[in-house]
């Protein structure tokens, strides 16, 4: 399932396990890995019962194995799993209401069929290769409870595992770890209806790095390619993350350890300023000017970078608790997410995550009001916010995914989208020459050109394929404007 370049290498050793290297030296865009995924299957917590196939809702059963949802336009799905509860062998004695009932052991059961099926065996035992502490998962966190209640408790009282014979001496822990490892192995997909999916991949094995080396392109049929988003040397090793980059170092520390149970020690969590964003810094208390930083090395406090004076980090926690609150109140309202803004700006650093989470939360806000108004001519006030607002999340972007990075293209294509909605609604009110328009035309067209570059690597048939046709038609009717009136 796995097809590997030519220039990375399989290793294991005890820090990472089993991972990749680079052989030969990479350019950036270069691919390592092409995979298809071990299965596709909903979250746990999916009470809509999908397409085997095609993954999406679907009321109607095989008529085959009638174990399995099939909707009307698919023909048929695994052979293996549809044979082995259409045969009347061991499969076919296990209550066919089992996903009507219980659809969270639809993962966990797939999984399983994959050990049983001969042809598919040998790439799951590869998930299996690193052994996993049960205990560091038994903390309540619910992540377990989860586990228990939608897949293992239903599955032990299925009967299914004495109808396999790769699985009957497991036990509910055996089957606790699968789907620790389902998760831990899975990338988020993304299904034809939109709906989000777990995609289990071997890929998933790759080591931590909270500014990767990699990026991950996956297409409409679920296919994974990893490629180099930096030039790599010879004998480097392949890191992919894991976190969302736009989160303060404690909160991906936190996210990592319920996930992964893993510490990160990268370069950005051991940089205080985060690559030189400033996206855990507060606000010092003691000086005007200084902001505190969160130093790990000294159990988490907070420190002036000019006057040296401690924040304790519980002090600091409590004031993101609460904003994390406020957050959670505004409940979408442009006027309460700018309130907030305003009210935080002299606690928390301009670049702080929980200030680019409300910035961005304005600029959704922002572009669905202007779409709901397509046919009134929208505000330039709100326009030129929403510029504004795009423009500062930018460097950060760029600074937290540097090289290919969709993060920042994504952010390049919205700041584009508003920049030339605001210049052309300026231009038709005589607020801009034809100079001066032109101008704010090739500056867009630089912006269009730069993110499409970083797309090009992307599948055709992937969500940053299409918008890469959506960036093509944006700069085809700049070019055109820029031709009619930049001369």
């Amino acid at each position: 399932m796995q097809d590997y370049s030519e220039k990375v290498q399989v290793i294991h050793n005890e820090k990472f396990g089993r991972h990749l290297v680079a052989q030969l030296d990479i350019e950036a865009g270069d691919t390592l890995v092409e995979e298809r995924p071990l299965l596709v299957a909903p979250h746990w917590e999916c009470g809509q019962m999908k397409c085997a196939k095609c993954l999406q809702e679907s009321y109607v059963m095989c008529r085959s194995c009638k174990m399995f949802p099939l909707c009307m336009d698919c023909q048929g799905h695994d052979d293996f799993e549809c044979q082995f509860f259409a045969s009347g062998g061991p499969g076919g004695y296990i209550c066919k209401d089992l996903l009507v009932k219980n659809y969270g052991v639809c993962a966990l059961m797939k999984f399983l069929l994959l050990l049983e099926d001969p042809s598919t065996r040998k790439d799951c035992e590869r998930l299996l290769e690193t052994p996993i502490n049960l205990d560091d998962y038994r903390d309540g966190d619910g992540m377990w409870q989860e586990h228990e209640e939608l897949a293992v408790r239903p599955l032990m009282a299925s009967g299914l595992l004495m109808s396999l014979t790769q699985a009957q001496s497991l036990t509910a822990d055996d089957l606790h770890a699968y789907c620790i490892r389902i998760d831990s192995y899975s990338f988020e997909v993304t299904a034809r209806d939109g709906d989000t999916l777990k995609g289990v991949f071997v890929c998933g094995s790759l080591p931590h790095h909270c500014v990767p080396n990699t990026v991950v392109a996956l297409d409409e049929e679920f296919n994974l390619k990893l490629y180099a988003a930096v030039d790599l040397k010879s004998g480097e090793v392949i890191y992919n993350s894991y976190t969302n980059p736009l989160m303060g170092t404690s909160q991906r520390q936190h996210q990592l350890r319920l996930t992964r149970r893993l510490e990160c020690s990268c370069s950005r969590c051991l940089d205080p300023t985060e690559c030189g964003t400033n996206m855990s810094s507060v606000k010092c208390r003691e000086c005007p000017d200084g902001y505190a930083l969160c130093e790990l090395s000294s159990g988490g406090d907070w420190r002036c970078s000019k006057c040296s004076a401690i924040l304790p980090a519980a002090d600091v926690h409590e004031l993101l608790a609460e904003l994390g609150g406020a957050l959670v109140e505004a409940k979408g309202e442009l006027q309460a997410f700018e309130s907030l803004l305003a009210q935080y700006k002299t606690l928390l650093h301009p670049n702080h995550f929980l200030m680019l989470d409300i910035k961005q939360n304005i600029a959704s806000i922002l572009r669905a009001t202007a779409l709901m108004n397509c046919m009134d001519q929208p505000s330039k006030k709100l326009l030129a916010r929403r510029v504004e607002l795009c423009s500062e999340l930018l460097p950060i972007c760029r600074a937290v995914v540097p090289g290919i990075s969709k993060l920042y293209a994504i952010a390049l294509f919205e700041y584009l989208l508003s920049l030339i909605e605001l210049v052309e609604l300026q231009f038709s009110e005589g607020e801009l020459n034809k100079k001066e328009y032109a101008t704010h035309l090739k500056t867009g067209r630089l912006v269009a050109k730069e993110a499409m570059d970083l797309l090009r690597f992307e599948p055709e048939n992937s969500s940053e394929g299409y918008l890469v046709e959506r960036l093509a038609m944006e700069l085809e009717r700049i070019e055109s404007d820029i031709a009619k009136y930049g001369r």
